[in-house]
Order: structure tokens, then sequence, then C-alpha cells
């Protein structure tokens, strides 16, 4: 039975331990963007499972915004690949990452049965440069604040978080296709459809979109909106989308955008597929 929240599903303790590597970017005059199943569950009110935690921050802070982590929190920079994030073998034998560009820390100690609390603690952090996930984080218009956290930890607006995925999802920042990225982007569409949306089919009897789901869409930056529309109306098609939306970037004057060719399908892994086939 489906259950809606009126407010998070976690309580202040949990959301505490969680951000407490964005309070330390806080403490470091570097502003954050909270995103992935963090701000679903605490802004959106989405009842998920939380994994790694993922921040975003300006290009430029990256390495600072790692570095202060690093100094104040039992995190170093993982040197392994994260199942969650990497290629499917099967789709690509060299299982790129989803984040080609963004710095994973991983905890350096355990969690310990002397701290109960650390059970909350990310296991990994992914900090993301903002300019390869289509939003701002500087921008409050489109970010909102977590009372009592600091104003300089922000979480995406349900319209801003949708911006963001659509366009991610279109124009994925490892500059390929990737079955990964694209499950997880599209399941949390999924999930902000289903809890703060709420109605489903969204298309009125007479066509129009129920009226809710109608004004996200007019919302939404005018080169997302056939992808939400299409999604809402279960008319999904990817390639499709993709062209269309590189003619409406054409007609805003985003020439580089536009022109960017789509991203190539997957490889494959014939040596792996011949693998199979003679076993």
């Amino acid at each position: 039975m489906l259950h809606y929240y009126d407010s998070s599903p976690y309580g202040l303790k949990t959301q505490q331990r969680r951000l407490r590597p964005a309070l330390s970017l806080s403490d470091a005059k570097i502003r954050c963007l909270v995103w992935a199943e963090d701000a679903l569950a605490y802004i959106h009110f989405v009842p998920t499972s939380l994994f790694s935690l993922q921040l975003i921050v300006a290009d430029q802070d990256l390495e600072a915004a790692s570095t202060a982590i690093m100094h104040s929190l039992p995190y170093k920079v993982s040197t392994g690949r994260d199942e969650h994030f990497v290629e499917a073998i099967t789709l690509d034998p060299s299982q790129p990452s989803a984040f080609p560009h963004s710095v994973c820390l991983e905890e350096t100690t355990p969690g310990s049965m002397d701290d109960p609390g650390s059970i909350d603690d990310p296991y990994k952090i992914f900090i993301h440069p903002m300019s390869q996930f289509c939003c701002d984080v500087h921008d409050n218009s489109r970010t909102l604040s977590l009372p009592p956290f600091s104003d300089n930890i922000r979480f995406p607006t349900r319209i801003a978080f949708l911006d963001s995925m659509i366009a991610i999802d279109m124009d994925p920042p490892s500059g390929r296709c990737h079955s990964k990225e694209t499950t997880m982007l599209r399941n949390w569409i999924a999930y902000l459809f289903t809890y703060t949306l709420r109605t489903w089919p969204a298309v009125l009897s007479n066509g129009d979109l129920e009226p809710e789901t109608k004004e996200v869409l007019q919302s939404l930056r005018e080169e997302n909106r056939p992808y939400f529309n299409a999604y809402a109306r279960n008319t999904f098609n990817w390639t499709e989308l993709a062209l269309g939306r590189k003619k409406v970037l054409e007609k805003l004057g985003r020439h580089e955008e536009a022109r960017r060719p789509l991203p190539p399908p997957y490889p494959g892994n014939p040596a792996l597929l011949l693998v199979i086939s003679l076993s």
C-alpha cells in the first residue's frame, strides 16, 4: 500500500549525521547543493533508502570541497570503482563511470557499535561539478534551505531537480549512454511523480494534463518540457526527444549544446557474449 508523507521520513538526528560532510563545506565557506536520495527524502518527502551522499559544488570548488571533507571527517579519495555507478560489463567492457568528472570519497573507518549514530554516516560521498549537472548552487530562486542547517547547504526545488535530471538524461556527463545513470534518474523522476504530484494517470479524459502536472510542465526550462510531457503521457521515446531537444536549444541560441552529437549507443561486449554462447 502506498503511503504519502507530509514531512521527511527521516528524523533530524539522521539528517544531522548524513549531512555532516555538507556542514564541513559550509564551515569552509563552500556552498553546496544536496542532490539524489537525500534531497528527495528531506525536501520532497520521498520514502527512499539513502545510499551515497551526493553534493554539487561550483566547478572551481571541487578540489577544495574534497579537501575540506577529508580534513574534518574520516574520508579519503576512493581509488576503486563503485558498482552502483559503473556500466554493466555486458554493455561496455571498459565499464565507464556515470560521473567521470566527479570526486568520490569513501570512509576510512567503518561504523562502530560504540557509536550507534555511525550507521547513518554515508559510506561514500560524490562531489559533482555543477556545470555537469545543469544547476547553479548560487541560485536561491531554484534552491531551498533546510532549517536548522546552514543556509549555505541548499537543496533543489522540484522544478530544478526535474530540469537537472532531464538534462543529464538527454546529455549525460559521461558523454555516452549509461544504463546505471539512466535507471537512477528515471527512478527519481518516477518518485517525484508518485510522491509529490500524487495523481496518476496524469492525463485527463479530454487529453489535457491534470492541473498540477501541467503547472510543473510549464515551469520547466523550455528544452525539457517535451521530455516531461512524454513521460506524463507514457509516450516516451528517448531518441526522438533528444533530437527534438537539440532543435529547441538551437532556437534558444545555445548552439554548442545543440550541435553536440548524441551520446553513442552501448558498444556491447562481443567477447563476453562469445564466452556465454560457448559455455
